[in-house]
């Protein structure tokens, strides 16, 4: 299996770039998802599609009724409550 963007993704977050003070406050931001204003930590911000396992996955057909069911089901959730779920592990992935 091909390893993912994940040890970039582990510098951002444990970076400099992250908490260039090394204090222990990271800022937490607002923006409109799903017409809905949510909050992130600042460094997820834009993350979802680089650690979300779906788009990783032959499964995975967004808008299409062959979608993966439980990808389907978790946006669904998502839109329905204004959240924002990547998928870190899951049952039935493939490549």
């Amino acid at each position: 299996m091909e390893s993912g963007p994940l040890p970039d993704i582990k510098e951002r977050i444990a970076g400099e770039e992250v908490n260039p003070d090394n204090d222990s406050k990271i800022e937490i931001v607002q923006y409109e998802h799903h017409g809905r204003i949510v909050s992130v930590f600042e460094y997820c911000k834009g993350l979802h599609k680089d650690v979300c396992l779906c788009y990783s996955c032959s499964k995975f057909h967004p808008g299409e009724p062959d979608n993966c069911p439980i990808a389907q089901v978790t946006y669904e959730n998502c839109v329905r409550f204004g959240i924002l779920t990547p998928m870190w592990e899951c049952p039935e992935f493939t490549e």
